[in-house]
């Protein structure tokens, strides 16, 4: 008996093993897409622990604008919560020959280590190890040579300008391999680091300071984490803020003191001076009178000859010794005037002396690819959160159907089981087998994929931009377990339940065919200008529709589900490529701003704006005001950074940029009532017209502005404000400090071109390429579109299998009903078609409906997915919805040509056959 049971549950898997697969891969793509989204943020937040962690990366970094003194160092070292503090140095230049800039680093002994990949760690101040990147490009042993921003070896900082390559190292300083940082060399943008001994530079001053506290716990990217180091660098801001004041004020004192001193020698220098013109004039004087009594002597010749020419003599030697003073007199007094001049310049200098900044910032803010990194980490965070529910949701509600028409299939033979002596538990067996092994096949499989495969390719199409190696995806018990779990409640809950509720019945009732429910009319019927109208196989159709309200409800959810699953993944791929063409084409039309020091000499600062103006290839040029400062919204622990910009001309300001409210279109004007904001940014710290916006410039001081307009800005945050309302907010009138300039050649190697003369300028501080967060942008717009193809691929498998699985139980519920018609003589197409037709009007139903579902759901993930400094164009495209909905159907197509094949072979006879 218990042989028997075996074979009969052994050919339920053979004689449907196409509906086993079918549940099998439907419960493994939900296992799939839940588990490789589900992991990959925290693994991809593990792998990057672990390699701070190795590397030893510092919690927060200060840095300063005039150097570290000792006085300083010993002040750093006692901040609260200060566990370890290492300072360094660093300076940029260029590789000769290139133009690709490098910053050269002091080595480290204890925080933010450096790695070697090959080779080792410079030893003498001729010896360099270069970023691993470069590997390619240079072999150790070779020798490196730089020069400054006028191609000259003599570079301001460094003892010398050439280094053996010892090594390639790797640092958490850089993470990403392009994109390193702003620079005063070259193009504006760091290229390449390397890493030198000390020695190397010519200032014992350091620059920078990097610390570890003894405070925090947790991992990186952690709420505990980021927190507590957060509060330690607010803490110490205030204080280094205060610091850096008094700093300044205790330098500026004691130059005012030795201009005052000086002041006091130039006074009494000129005293002694004028004391000798008066000495002198009173000697010219008496010259004078002396040649007067000579000449009238001479006249009335009351003086011998001889005596004459000596008098004569004399007065010559008196008079050229007095010119002799008078020339040595002028001397005198114009170097008294030349010092007093220096001293002028030097007051001025004073008065335009740059604020001591020490700026604390924790990772998030000193180090853009940490903050990329965990950015990246939290996208996949969000589509875990919305794709596995929406497979999950279709492929329970497919499996539950399955299983429940297969059970409703097995009543005879549950009755024929019954009445042979079988209990219901036997009954029960090959559902519980049937259900668990396809649970269980499909789970194992779809874990299987799900933790080495998606996760690793969604890493390797995000770190194609950093250095981060060694993606660690260990199996996450805590979600293969849920999926487990939910797999085999799908599977066996539904056919126990069924089969529970047969088994009340008796064993002769189940041996027989369950009774037609009683007829009744569909809608349709009750609108006789429509239904006469239609054909016979159509009445049918509509009939059929009604009568099976369950399967026909799947059908229309499980279509809509993955039709909204395509439209959305082929959405956000157009949303978020379009980021790039709509912000620097219709937005941003200036190419490059010129950032030069407003605390130079006058005459350097004219050099190079004139310089600027006469750059070869401007269209425009205007002079505003740029500084990047940082605002911290409400409830969020990382500051954004904050390009702002005051023009110095509002009138064509529209030339450089496009400013217009994102909802009407409308032209937004800069005016004295407030600034106007990017959308971003507005949103992150829920602001509207009318609100005030809390910025923090580099040197700590905070001020709140006026928001006077919201405009359409897809990439970045920027604050725009003419210069009387920036007098307004900050109590102090604009240092115009740049030159922004719209060129006639676009193109990334004119924009690089323009750069570099701009940044040999003596006045030049760096150079902003308007496209500077392009490569940025591009580079998480390529991880993304890796996943949305991954996502786009399952979510086709899904509407094919669901589609499949769905016709197959229609065709297989009605194999009786379709040998009928067979029988009557209709012709094999028309069959075909009896079923398709219905299968047809259901996935049209359900494409329309995931037009729908497809548009809410676009919009829900394009309001969290993209970063934290850009937001996408929430508009979907018509070609997102014709190439959905025409895969939908032509899945549909493909389906209907496997069941046409498979009702061709039917038994008609067999089929026929009474069941009594």
């Amino acid at each position: 008996m218990k042989s028997i049971l075996r074979k009969n549950i052994f050919r339920e898997f053979r004689f449907s093993f196409a509906r086993f697969i079918s549940i099998a891969t439907l419960l493994g793509l939900g296992v799939f897409v839940l588990i490789g989204l589900k992991v990959t943020g925290p693994d991809m937040r593990t792998t990057g622990n672990d390699y701070y962690t190795a590397h030893k990366m510092a919690d927060a970094v200060i840095n300063s604008n005039t150097g570290i003194t000792k006085a300083d160092q010993a002040y750093m070292r006692q901040l609260p919560h200060v566990k370890k503090i290492e300072f360094g140095t660093s300076k940029d230049a260029i590789i000769k020959g290139t133009n690709d800039s490098i910053r050269l680093n002091s080595k480290t002994d204890n925080l933010s280590i450096n790695q070697t990949i090959s080779g080792r760690l410079p030893k003498t101040k001729n010896e360099i190890a270069l970023s691993s990147n470069e590997r390619s490009r240079y072999k150790i042993g070779e020798t490196l040579r730089l020069v400054n921003n006028h191609n000259q070896s003599r570079i301001s900082g460094l003892k010398n300008a050439s280094y053996k390559i010892v090594g390639f190292v790797t640092s958490s300083d850089y993470l990403m391999k392009e994109n390193l940082g702003a620079t005063s060399a070259g193009t504006g943008q760091l290229s390449t680091f390397g890493v030198v001994v000390k020695d190397v530079f010519t200032s014992t001053q350091p620059t920078i300071a990097r610390l570890s506290y003894n405070n925090v716990h947790g991992k990186s990217y952690t709420d505990k984490y980021e927190k507590q180091v957060q509060s330690n660098v607010d803490n110490a801001e205030s204080r280094l803020n205060n610091r850096a004041k008094g700093r300044r004020n205790q330098l500026r004192s004691s130059a005012l003191k030795k201009i005052e001193n000086k002041k006091k020698e130039l006074a009494t220098q000129q005293t002694k001076l004028n004391q000798s013109k008066k000495q002198l004039s009173a000697a010219s004087k008496r010259l004078k009178s002396s040649k007067d009594q000579l000449s009238r002597a001479q006249s009335t010749g009351r003086i011998p000859v001889g005596q004459l020419s000596a008098q004569q003599n004399q007065l010559a030697t008196q008079t050229a010794q007095l010119k002799a003073s008078y020339k040595q007199l002028a001397i005198s007094q114009n170097k008294i005037n030349r010092a007093r001049q220096i001293m002028i310049d030097q007051r001025q200098a004073i008065n335009r002396f740059p604020a001591i900044i020490y700026q604390i910032q924790s990772r998030n803010d000193y180090n853009a690819g940490y903050n990329q990194f965990g950015e990246n980490a939290k996208r996949i965070d969000v589509l875990s959160n919305t794709f596995p529910i929406i497979f999950f949701a279709v492929a329970i509600f497919v499996s539950l159907t399955t299983m429940s028409r297969m059970a409703e299939e097995k009543r005879q033979e549950i009755g024929t089981q019954r009445a042979l002596g079988y209990t219901k538990f036997d009954t029960m067996k090959v559902f519980l087998i049937y259900g668990t092994l396809a649970g269980l096949l499909g789970s194992i499989i779809g874990a299987w994929l799900g933790t080495g495969l998606l996760p690793r390719k969604i890493f390797d199409a995000y770190a194609a931009n950093f250095v981060i190696p060694n993606f660690q995806t260990p199996p996450s018990g805590f979600w293969i377990g849920i999926s487990i779990l939910i797999s085999l409640i799908c599977t066996i809950t539904p056919a126990v339940w069924v089969t529970s509720k047969m088994l009340k019945d008796q064993p002769a009732t189940l041996m027989l065919p369950k009774p037609p429910k009683s007829g009744s009319k569909v809608l349709l019927e009750h609108v006789p200008f429509i239904w006469r109208h239609l054909s016979f196989n159509y009445k049918v159709t509509v009939r059929n529709l009604a009568r099976y309200k369950g399967r026909m409800l799947m059908t229309i959810l499980g279509v809509l589900g993955c039709t909204a699953l395509l439209i959305t993944g082929f959405g956000i791929r157009d949303s978020l490529n379009g980021i790039v063409n709509t912000q620097y084409q219709n937005i941003i039309h200036y190419d490059v701003i010129g950032i030069f020091n407003s605390h130079a000499s006058q005459t350097k600062q004219n050099d190079y704006k004139k310089a600027a103006n006469n750059l070869s290839g401007v269209k425009h040029e205007t002079t505003v005001y740029y500084e990047s400062v940082t605002s911290r919204p409400k409830g969020m622990i990382n500051n954004q950074n904050i390009s702002m910009i005051v023009p110095k001309s509002a009138h064509n300001f529209d030339k450089f940029v496009t400013l217009k409210n994102p909802d009407t279109g409308n032209t937004l004007k800069l005016s004295d009532k407030g600034a106007i904001i990017t959308r971003k940014m507005a949103t992150l710290s829920h602001l509207k017209v009318g609100d005030k916006l809390t910025i923090k410039e580099t040197n700590g001081e905070k001020h709140q502005v006026k928001i006077a307009g919201i405009t359409e800005m897809y990439a970045g945050h920027s604050l725009y404000m003419n210069a009387n309302y920036y007098h307004k907010a900050f109590d102090k009138r604009a240092t115009y400090n740049a030159k922004m300039l719209m060129l006639k050649d676009r193109s990334s190697k004119n924009i690089d071109r323009v750069s570099r003369q701009l940044t040999r300028l003596d006045a030049s501080v760096t150079a902003v390429q308007s496209d500077d967060a392009k490569a940025t942008i591009n580079h998480i717009l390529a991880g993304l579109n890796h996943l949305v193809l991954i996502i786009i691929g399952a979510a086709s498998l899904l509407a094919f299998v669901v589609l499949f699985t769905l016709t197959n139980i229609n065709v297989s519920e009605r194999i009786r009903e379709l040998s009928t018609i067979k029988v009557l003589g209709f012709y094999p197409m028309e069959v075909v078609m009896y079923v398709y037709r219905e299968t047809f009007i259901l996935s049209l139903a359900g494409v329309l409906s995931g037009f729908v579902g497809g548009s809410w759901l676009h919009n829900y993930i394009m309001q969290t997915l993209p970063p934290e400094t850009a937001m996408a164009d929430m508009t979907l495209l018509w070609t997102n919805f014709t190439t959905s909905g025409v895969m939908t159907l032509l899945f549909s197509m493909i389906v209907m040509a496997i069941m046409a094949y498979k009702i061709q072979r039917v038994d008609m006879l067999g089929a026929l056959k009474s069941v009594d």
